[in-house]
């Protein structure tokens, strides 16, 4: 269900960025385009499965660095955007974030507390 909604948020953040930056009216350009798919296909070889966070937090990279520039371009063009096109996806991935940043600290901080408890 998670590899659905990833792949449908990426569809929409692309469609955004493609036809603000390349003017199209209907679908992607073919640069757009093979980007997605390439997107589509590592969302769904990704080891995490529904349990991965944003690739943005992840500790493994598994997009090429070309393509990984190439996919941050169009999520930070597309993110604040979202607002006026999906304001509950934009909404959504607000509270993920927050969510998963949350998670981290206090993590950082068991971590902290057992390498204290250890010394």
């Amino acid at each position: 269900m998670q590899k659905e909604k990833d792949v449908r948020i990426l569809e929409l953040m692309t469609r955004i960025y493609c036809r603000a930056k390349h003017k199209t009216k209907k679908g992607l350009c073919d640069e757009c385009a093979e980007l997605l798919i390439y997107a589509t296909q590592r969302r769904e070889k990704c080891p995490f499965g529904d349990e991965k966070t944003f690739c943005s937090n992840c500790k493994i990279h598994c997009y090429k660095p070309e393509m990984r520039e190439k996919i941050a371009k169009v999520m930070r063009f597309s993110g604040p955007r979202t607002v006026f096109y999906h304001p509950t996806v934009a909404f959504g991935h607000l509270f993920e974030t927050l969510k998963y940043k949350r998670k981290s600290k206090k993590e950082e901080k068991e971590r902290n507390k057992n390498v204290k408890e250890n010394n």
